[in-house]
């Protein structure tokens, strides 16, 4: 198989003729009927928790891959991975799964992404197409560009889809529809890269935005990593002997407590500058809030509810 072959995934309306005499007639019509029929021969899915199952199965769903296959360090995983048909083989090792690949998404927690960007970058065929979904982007799209050949097609994703649940048990195919996925090119994206990742998030589903990195992480801690911090510092706050009385209302302000500590420990660190600045603004803003209570000043508090729930609402019209 000649690795340096890098199809057109969207026709074949003209003959490669120097492919096409390099490989043979039987070969090279092999390889066109392929990719008529799939976007990528294989995909390696370095990943397999909730968000890298549900793209695994929303690649099979769409039928992008011949072959998709996955990376896991837990039995449990693996096994429950093959059973319920989301890969076709898992390995625990990167480069096993990686071998052959002309589509490697990375869909572990950031820290683990960082370290298989240095693992798998000597080993990538030439022409691999490589994004990823992590939460924060700077530090991804970085060390990418430093441990990436050029012959490396990657431009870094960020599918904002997900649940407070985590494993491949809970993956789905849909919960990638209508998600939006931001993409964070740089000037040093290969246009090809760029374009084909973009090609292929919008096929599996994503409504695709552009961001550069820094704005991407900027924005996603408000939206997202901030939030997250607060629902865990809410549930530490409230005593456990008090937990039988709640209502709905604690539940679902804080029912993205129950997400992976170790996933958002990794994102708090990796994005700890705009982490901090944000921390500390709704400290600021629990303070005047103790201050009206402390002052007694119902106007003060009723003008920063009022103010709250003005931005609520905005995001109600999102909806």
């Amino acid at each position: 198989m000649e690795s340096g072959f890098v199809p057109n995934y969207f026709s074949y309306k003209k003959v490669d003729y120097p492919v096409f005499v390099r490989l043979g007639r039987a070969e090279y019509l092999e390889r066109v009927a392929v990719f008529r029929r799939h976007m990528f021969r294989k995909a390696a899915v370095l990943g397999t928790g909730l968000l890298g199952g549900s793209v695994a199965l929303a690649l099979r769903q769409k039928g992008l891959a011949e072959r998709i296959v996955g990376t896991s360090r837990q039995e449990t995983s693996r096994r429950l991975a093959v059973e319920r048909g989301v890969l076709d083989e898992v390995f625990i090792e990167t480069q096993k799964a990686i071998q052959g690949a002309d589509l490697v998404i990375l869909a572990s927690p950031v820290k683990t992404i960082l370290a298989d960007i240095l693992n798998i970058s000597k080993h990538l065929r030439r022409g691999c197409v490589v994004t990823d979904v992590g939460s924060t982007k700077m530090a991804i799209v970085d060390a990418a560009e430093k441990c990436f050949p050029a012959h490396v097609l990657f431009a870094g994703a960020h599918p904002i889809a997900g649940s407070e649940k985590s494993g491949v048990l809970h993956a789905s195919a849909d919960l990638l529809k209508g998600a939006v996925c931001v993409l964070t090119p740089t000037d040093k994206t290969n246009k090809v890269a760029r374009d084909k990742v973009r090609q292929l998030w919008t096929t599996l589903g994503c409504d695709v935005r552009i961001m550069e990195p820094a704005k991407h992480d900027e924005a996603l801690t408000y939206v997202s990593h901030l939030p997250h911090m607060a629902a865990f510092a809410l549930m530490r706050a409230v005593p456990e002997q008090y937990l039988p009385l709640a209502s709905a209302g604690l539940r679902d302000t804080t029912r993205i407590a129950g997400s992976s500590p170790k996933m958002w420990s990794d994102i708090c660190f990796s994005n700890y500058r705009n982490v901090l600045r944000s921390i500390d603004e709704v400290v600021g803003s629990l303070s005047e809030i103790r201050k009206a209570v402390v002052d007694r000043d119902e106007q003060a508090l009723t003008a920063f509810l009022e103010q709250a729930k003005a931005r609520h609402l905005l995001l109600e019209k999102k909806e």
